[in-house]
């Protein structure tokens, strides 16, 4: 009896029951409009915040160029060991700030912090450009590891909350290669621009601060309005968009339980020996670039030479 009330539906019956139900409902995922969320999400997510991280690694390291392009001598940068310790205490608040900084991102929201810092330190960097002396230097460059310190957390952090676990590091990867790629044009920029010593009286390592500091601080406020919050908060998805990413990352994640945070948790997590390995294998590669970034021009000006052709063969 069953079977033949069942076979009595005609075709047309079946096809408006199925598209009475919605696929968030159902819990069906059309595979093709899943791959074209997401490659929009990636599109609209991963280039911008590549963008603002290749600057923030040019911010932090054109000092370098900046030395070479005459900073050294006027700021008397080459007695003692000035510059070394100029180069180094960016990096004390840098390391200190990272997990304080990721959470007044949670509190204030992506869009809002990540914008904010941006401008914030592409101030302090068009600012360094007008230090009197090596002492002032010291304090923008300590200024910039504070506003720095988040940023790259906060890109992991966002990221990470638009994918599955397993698609997290293949955003990773395209986002670390798009950010290094377009920041390999640091020493190019910092040659361009010192083409400008002399005018309007300002040295030529004095306008490779001014004009990436205001290029920064432009590419801040446009950001504002296009960086992504989080999946539930953001505005460039339709609803159904939307409750497609929310329900991937449900779908992934939706068994883990959040906890606090206790004392004993944390020290059982840095008692933990995998971290201070990969912590260290970390270290020694950041150890390495970042000396070749802030040493390599000054060691060609010393093999004998000039300046401009140091700076071209960074």
């Amino acid at each position: 009896m069953t079977n033949d009330k069942r076979d009595s539906y005609s075709d047309s019956d079946l096809k408006e029951k199925d598209d009475s139900v919605k696929p968030e409902e159902s819990g069906f995922l059309d595979a093709s409009f899943e791959r074209r969320t997401m490659r929009y999400v990636d599109f609209r997510i991963l280039p911008l915040l590549a963008l603002l991280y290749s600057f923030a690694l040019i911010d932090r390291v054109n000092l370098g160029a900046a030395y070479t392009a005459g900073m050294g001598a006027d700021l008397n940068l080459k007695k003692g060991a000035r510059y070394s310790i100029v180069s180094c205490l960016y990096f004390v608040p840098y390391i200190l700030l990272q997990l304080p900084g990721l959470l007044v991102l949670r509190k204030f929201g992506a869009r809002n912090w990540l914008a904010f810092i941006v401008v914030a330190w592409g101030a302090v960097q068009l600012g360094m450009g007008f230090v009197p002396s090596w002492g002032w230097l010291i304090l923008t460059r300590v200024l910039l590891g504070v506003l720095e310190a988040s940023f790259f957390p906060s890109m992991v952090f966002i990221i990470s909350t638009w994918y599955k676990r397993h698609e997290v590091q293949k955003r990773l990867g395209a986002f670390t290669v798009m950010a290094n790629t377009m920041g390999g044009i640091s020493p190019l920029l910092a040659y361009a621009f010192s083409l400008l010593n002399g005018r309007r009286g300002i040295s030529g390592w004095q306008w490779i601060f001014i004009i990436e500091g205001a290029i920064t601080i432009t590419l801040g406020v446009i950001a504002w309005f296009f960086i992504p919050d989080f999946p539930d908060q953001n505005r460039f998805l339709t609803s159904e968009q939307t409750a497609l990413v929310l329900k991937r990352v449900e779908d992934d994640r939706g068994d883990s339980i959040p906890d606090s945070i206790t004392r004993e948790k944390v020290f059982k997590h840095l008692g933990d020996w995998t971290l201070w390995a990969y912590g260290t294998m970390f270290l020694c590669t950041s150890l390495s670039n970042y000396a070749q970034a802030y040493f390599i021009s000054i060691i060609l000006e010393g093999l004998g030479y000039s300046s401009k052709r140091a700076l071209l063969l960074l």
